[in-house]
């Protein structure tokens, strides 16, 4: 049984393929046809950026920078798109999407949108074309 105090990812996040974990955050991709990565700070009951401490939110702010910068490096776009929505589910995440202006949606938002799942052979590729480049960048 958890402590009131330790953290841990929602079920709905433990379902998701885990990239890597970076200092603050946990970094899970979905596997839906954009390019699409969520960022989970570890910090338990944590709803909103705001009710993180100032030094965490530096640090967060640190990580969605880097992980744009990844998902532009390797999935080159027209717009990135950085959220942090939770109203379906609460634990404090951060969105991180790489959109074209080709692709199936635009130029309208994701949300609640139906969308392509990919198959399991594109989510591995996927999973470790994006698992690569954060090895390379945080060892650099």
């Amino acid at each position: 049984m958890l402590k009131k105090n330790e953290f841990e990812l929602l079920d709905t996040f433990k379902k998701k393929e885990l990239i890597t974990e970076l200092p603050l955050c946990s970094v899970v991709m979905e596997n839906k046809e954009f390019p699409w990565i969520l960022l989970i700070p570890r910090i338990p009951n944590i709803l909103q950026i705001n009710h993180l401490s100032e030094q965490q939110q530096f640090q967060l702010i640190k990580e969605i920078n880097l992980a744009s910068n990844i998902m532009e490096d390797i999935f080159p776009c027209d717009r990135l798109n950085v959220a942090a929505i939770g109203n379906k589910c609460p634990q404090l995440h951060i969105h991180i999407i790489c959109r074209t202006k080709d692709d199936s949606l635009w130029p309208e938002t994701v949300w609640g949108m139906e969308m392509r799942k990919l198959t399991e052979v594109e989510a591995l590729t996927r999973a470790e074309k994006i698992r690569k480049a954060f090895k390379k960048a945080t060892q650099a």
